[in-house]
Formats: C-alpha cells, sequence, structure tokens
C-alpha cells in the first residue's frame, strides 16, 4: 500500500531518533547518560500496580478495560479539574470545567491535538 502524500512528509519525532542512537551505543557497550526522554526512576507506586492487576482480572464490575470518553475518563477530568481549582486559588468564575480538560498518552500527543485545533497550514506564528 502506498502510504499517502501527508504521511510521507511527517518527519519523525526527534527525541525518538536519539533514544533509538542511544540504546544502540548502549547495546554496544557504550556508557550511554540518558537525558532524551523523561522517563521514570522507579516503578510504579504499589496502589497503581495492585490496581492495574484489578483492573486486569477482576470481575466486571471492577475492570476498568475498554473503551473510555474521548476526553479521557470523566472521573479523572474531574479530579484534575478540583486539583487546578484549588492549588491555583481560582474564584467561581475562573473554574476549568472537567468539560475543558483532555487527557492524553503524553505531552506530544497534547502538544499536536491543541495545535492542530488552533492552527492551519500556512498559518505564522511567533513562539
Amino acid at each position: 500500500i502506498k502510504p499517502s502524500n501527508r504521511a510521507t512528509q511527517v518527519e519523525s519525532f526527534k527525541v525518538m531518533d536519539v533514544l533509538r542512537r542511544a540504546n544502540q551505543l548502549e547495546a554496544e557497550g557504550r556508557t550511554i547518560y540518558h537525558c532524551e526522554v523523561g522517563q521514570p526512576e522507579s516503578g510504579a507506586p504499589k496502589t497503581v500496580a495492585q490496581a492495574a492487576v484489578t483492573a486486569l482480572t477482576g470481575d466486571a464490575n471492577q475492570s476498568r478495560l475498554g473503551y473510555t470518553d474521548a476526553f479521557g475518563l470523566v472521573e479523572l477530568r474531574e479530579k484534575i479539574a478540583e486539583h487546578y481549582k484549588e492549588k491555583y486559588s481560582l474564584p467561581a468564575d475562573k473554574e476549568v470545567g472537567a468539560d475543558r480538560i483532555v487527557v492524553t498518552t503524553g505531552s506530544s500527543g497534547g502538544f499536536l491535538l491543541a495545535f492542530t485545533a488552533c492552527f492551519d497550514a500556512g498559518d505564522v506564528i511567533a513562539v
């Protein structure tokens, strides 16, 4: 199958290129100090690991497997909105509601969604 023109114009994610090369060098026995991506230094907290086991092995009432809302779990978005309100002491007229929060799997995906929503091809922006 021939890829679309748009697909052939997508450049690689440079950080992943650097990570791939660093992993190659490490596999060759070189000492590498990884500074290219924000990987956690420790495993998941026990409560998170236990929740994952329950989600995967629990009964249907305990399981969180399956599709979620496209913007992320509603309960999570509500907790994020609550945290934001408390952390920044927002007055009621400045609160950010859960309906304005989108949960993504990483910052790159979040930026892609935000920029795609805000800019069109050919737009000029200042960064």
